[in-house]
């Protein structure tokens, strides 16, 4: 009886020692989740360690170390925890997905492959785990054992269009013509009613060099489905592999006009077109009949317009067969740049002002962000005379280019001002002139023609003559040859009473106005009666 109580109580003691040794490893645990959620990571681990200490073997324990260590950049540990884990638990399948996940991270392909492998063994039910092997085969270009993972995968789902599709795919890269054309014929038999496949059946003896099957498979099709896309473009292709132009360009003027064909494919199609006529350096007639085509149907968007006149560019045709489809292109779009811009420089190289403000007055109107447009304006304006007109195109066009730091149209800027401050000093508004010549000087300090301008208006003023004296020959030493900058310079030294110098330089503006057979202005005519009264006094 006594050893019988001593036998009970040493059970009790055992029991209640394991009892109290799981409720601290419980208690460790929990407080290690909340270090880890308060994003304690080094209390996180320090805590589970002690519980890997009270259960070396608790795979729960080693799956939150190896989450910690890698938010604390330390994979090489994680990694390890995670093997030891999947070695005490070899059917946790969790285990085993993360640790391919690590493996992954760190390029151990190799090492996650094997796994992954072992998986799809150990867990056939589960479809992720071949597409994770799909994948890992697909970076190794393992082709035929994807076909395989593809196989078990149609096993386990069933057979379906993707999956033979993706085989089809498959073989094609392995070269492999013979199963390549079984497994299309399987989808066009699965599929009668599916064209398309029996179209790539036809490519594939096109790709074989077996052109008379080909044309046969097409023209099955062709009398089942004359206005099927897949074998429109099939068919152009076969007889331009073939040299057969006008077939060639049948079959695309049907592609083109069909109306199951989108506006982004009919538009690819006719850049692929141009791009091979252009490099071939090939005649144009057929291209612009096709575009002609094309262009017969209602145009929503200017794309198709402005490759066609891209086309007519590059291939240097006359710029009054151009100017159509650009006016065309301005009445689908009415912002639209390319069309606008190019109508431009026809008008500048043939001088119409009336055409320059025509042009660019819509363009400002509805407040482009183009600031040549207003550039333009303002020259258009300007050369009419109208010179309120150029300076609010002026003005309204800076506000397009004040804060830019692009070197147009910081050249746009200069311009304006230079431009502005001729019209001003013209209207007698001489301070806003000045104004306007400073702001373009602050951008460009070596502009020499309003260097020569500025000087010649502040010596009408006689005023600040030391700076224009300055500007004036910075001017003459940028272009020294220059009659006009010459005479500005010798009119300024005149009003500083310094005339014995301006007749030399107006004697230089003389010479060169002589050689160059240039007829003097009556200002300039005046500046020499003065100058050599001035200088026969002395």
């Amino acid at each position: 009886m006594q050893r019988l109580f001593f036998i009970l109580s040493l059970m009790l003691v055992s029991v209640v020692s394991v009892t109290a040794q799981t409720s601290k490893f419980d208690y460790i645990f929990q407080e290690a989740v909340r270090q880890k959620l308060a994003r304690n990571y080094d209390g996180a681990i320090d805590l589970f360690d002690h519980c890997r200490q009270l259960e070396p073997e608790s795979g729960a324990v080693l799956y939150e170390l190896a989450d910690l260590y890698r938010y604390v950049k330390n994979d090489t540990l994680a990694i390890r925890a995670l093997e030891k884990a999947c070695r005490l638990y070899p059917d946790n399948y969790w285990y085993k997905n993360r640790l391919v996940s690590l493996y992954l991270e760190n390029k151990r392909n190799e090492e996650a492959l094997s796994h992954v492998e072992d998986m799809a063994r150990q867990f056939p039910e589960k479809g992720e785990v071949l597409m994770m092997l799909l994948e890992l085969y697909e970076k190794n270009q393992d082709f035929e054992n994807m076909v395989k993972v593809l196989d078990r995968i149609e096993v386990k789902e069933g057979k379906s269009e993707q999956l033979s599709m993706e085989k089809f795919r498959l073989f094609l890269q392995m070269n492999d013509e013979k199963r390549a054309f079984e497994e299309m014929r399987n989808l066009a038999e699965e599929y009668p009613n599916d064209l398309r496949y029996q179209v790539v059946i036809g490519d594939l003896y096109q790709d074989a060099g077996k052109k008379e099957e080909a044309l046969r498979q097409f023209k099955t099709v062709e009398a089942k489905d004359p206005e099927n896309v897949p074998l429109l473009l099939s068919l152009a292709n076969y007889y331009h592999m073939e040299g057969s132009d006008s077939l060639y360009h049948a079959y695309l003027k049907r592609l083109l006009t069909n109306k199951a064909v989108d506006d982004a494919t009919r538009l690819r199609m006719m850049g692929v077109i141009v791009r091979e006529n252009i490099t071939a350096n090939a005649d144009s007639t057929a291209v612009l009949n096709l575009f002609d085509t094309v262009l017969q149907q209602p145009q929503e968007q200017t794309d198709l317009l402005e490759l066609k006149v891209r086309y007519m560019v590059q291939k240097q045709m006359p710029k009054e067969e151009v100017k159509p489809h650009l006016l065309q292109m301005l009445d689908i779009d009415p912002e639209n740049n390319m069309a606008r811009e190019l109508l431009l420089s026809y008008a500048i190289q043939e001088n119409d002002t009336s055409g320059v403000i025509q042009i660019c007055k819509p363009a400002v109107d509805y407040k482009s962000d183009n600031p040549v447009f207003y550039y333009y304006l303002g020259v258009g304006y300007f050369q009419l005379d109208e010179k309120q007109s150029a300076v609010d195109a002026f003005r309204a066009g800076l506000e397009h280019v004040e804060n830019s730091t692009n070197e147009n149209k910081l050249q746009l800027r200069v311009n304006m001002y230079a431009l502005l401050g001729d019209i001003y000093h013209s209207l007698g508004q001489d301070e806003k002139a000045f104004l306007a010549y400073d702001s373009c000087l602050v951008y460009k300090q070596n502009d020499a023609m309003v260097l020569n301008n500025y000087a010649y208006y502040l010596s009408l003023k006689k005023r600040d003559l030391q700076r224009a004296e300055e500007m004036s020959r910075q001017a003459n030493e940028i272009e020294p040859d220059n009659a006009t900058y010459l005479d500005t310079y010798a009119w300024v030294l005149f009003q500083m009473k310094r005339y014995e110098e301006a007749k030399e330089y107006m004697d230089k503006a003389v010479a060169i106005m002589e050689k160059e057979g240039e007829d003097m202005s009556d200002d300039v005519r005046e500046h020499v009666k003065q100058i050599n009264k001035k200088v026969k006094k002395k």
